[in-house]
This record gives C-alpha cells, sequence and structure tokens, in this order.
C-alpha cells in the first residue's frame, strides 16, 4: 500500500488530497502506520482530526495551486464522484462547500476554467509548509491553465479562485469567451424533463444521465454523472459505473 493511501484511510471522508502533491516519492517507500500517523509536510504536522483543512479566503483571492487525482492517484472523493485526473474538480470544500462552481484564472495569461467543489482538502500541513493557501485541482485543470500535468506545493504556482454561480456551466476559456470542455469528459447541461446530459463528441450528441459509452479518442468507456463524463473499471466489467448501473451502454462499434 502506498504512503497515500494509507493516509487516505486513515483520515475522515477518506480524503487527505494533496498532502503529498509531487513534493514526496510515495510508491513502494516502506511507511508503516505508526511513521503515517506522525507525517510531517516541509515541517508541519498534517493532523487527522479537527482542523484538517483551511478555509481562510484571501482577500487577493489568490492561491498556489497542486493537482491530486489519475492514475495511480484515482480515489473516491468525499463530496461526489472519483479522482480520476480527467475531470473539473477541485478540492477545497472548507472553504466553498460541496458542489459550489468555483473560476480558476491564471493571472499570466488570463485562461481560466469554471470548476466544481468534489473534495476536502487539501490538508492544513499543506498550506502551512507553503505560507499561502491551497487550491487542489485535477490534472485537467492545470493542463489546460498552464501547460503542466502536475503541480506541488513547492511549486508555487499562483492561481486565482472565484466562487462563481452554481448555474455557471463547467468548462475552460479565455477572456469573455463561452465556456469549453477541454476533452472528454465533457459539462453536463439541462436536459430534457428536468434531467441532466453529457455532450459527447464521439457521437456528437447528448447522452442522458447514467449512459456508458466509449470514447474515440482513447477507446475508454465513460458514465454520464452530474460531475460530467466519469470512467471506472466496473464499466465494461458489470455495466455499472459511478452514477450506478448503465442506463444505456454504448461501444464503438454499436
Amino acid at each position: 500500500m502506498t504512503l497515500r493511501r494509507l493516509l487516505a484511510a486513515s483520515l475522515p471522508f477518506a480524503a487527505l488530497a494533496g498532502c503529498l502533491g509531487n513534493d514526496v516519492e510515495v510508491e513502494g517507500d516502506p511507511y508503516s502506520a505508526t511513521l503515517v500517523s506522525d507525517l510531517t509536510v516541509g515541517g508541519y504536522y498534517c493532523p487527522r482530526t479537527g482542523e484538517i483543512a483551511g478555509r481562510t479566503i484571501p482577500s487577493d483571492n489568490t492561491y498556489y495551486i497542486t493537482t491530486f487525482g489519475g492514475g495511480s492517484d484515482a480515489q473516491p472523493m468525499a463530496c461526489a464522484g472519483r479522482a480520476d485526473g480527467r475531470g473539473l474538480y477541485i478540492a477545497d470544500s472548507w472553504r466553498f462547500g460541496c458542489g459550489a462552481r468555483v473560476k480558476l484564472t491564471n493571472p499570466s495569461n488570463g485562461r481560466w476554467c469554471v470548476t466544481t467543489v468534489a473534495d476536502v482538502g487539501p490538508n492544513i500541513c499543506v498550506e502551512r509548509a507553503a505560507r499561502k493557501p491551497i487550491i487542489d485541482a485535477s490534472p485537467a485543470i492545470t493542463r489546460e491553465l498552464y501547460n503542466i500535468g502536475s503541480a506541488g506545493w513547492s511549486d508555487r504556482v499562483v492561481v486565482r479562485a472565484e466562487r462563481v454561480a452554481n448555474t455557471t456551466p463547467l468548462g475552460c476559456g479565455s477572456g469573455s469567451s463561452a465556456p469549453s470542455m477541454p476533452t472528454t469528459p465533457s459539462t453536463p447541461a439541462p436536459g430534457q424533463n428536468g434531467g441532466r446530459t453529457c455532450y459527447s463528441t464521439t457521437w456528437g450528441r447528448d447522452m442522458s444521465l447514467g449512459a456508458c459509452v466509449q470514447s474515440r479518442s482513447d477507446r475508454v468507456f465513460y458514465q454520464c454523472t452530474n460531475l460530467g463524463w466519469v470512467t471506472s473499471s466496473g464499466i465494461t466489467s458489470i455495466r455499472t459505473g459511478p452514477g450506478g448501473p448503465c442506463t444505456t451502454y454504448i461501444p464503438l462499434n454499436s
């Protein structure tokens, strides 16, 4: 078990998103559970109970951005969904609340993404080490804003974060352009009969909530959820995804 997984198992909500970032090698390290309980980042102790995450919103709305999720770091999130590295999700629910929409902007180039709060974290030890509030985000977001696939607290990548209306569509853009999703998964949008849909670039049409669709770009199956397209191994093995049983199942050869 990796250090990150041991930490996740020991924390409330199973979430220590971003406590390690890219600053500690976690795969294969021989840490015991006792050592994990005394973990520090940058010399600051990482609590497992009480005030485990930051609540302060800085007056200038600037933070450092870190990344979590995807690959071996994929994990369930406390609010909803799974940190698969593909969606436009962030942590920081203690600041903004689960399900809140937060607009992240690269102040250097004006590029922005509207994201959804889906997890707790990062642990307060990360912010104390960085000496600045942290936004912990999907790697899909840092690729869109900075053209980098990961960021740790010591990289000190600055982002501006502002709460926006919960009706604001998820997506990325620049200036006043309309938001667009960078890759599959795509943004959920209001559908017929009060439901929700996800637009499939592979099939060129909206798919209903619960639909499981194979993407032409990577041949992976995704399910349409309230957070957009999300993938899991259960889609191909038992036709069940993060949003429950597939309402429809559409492979590429259909």
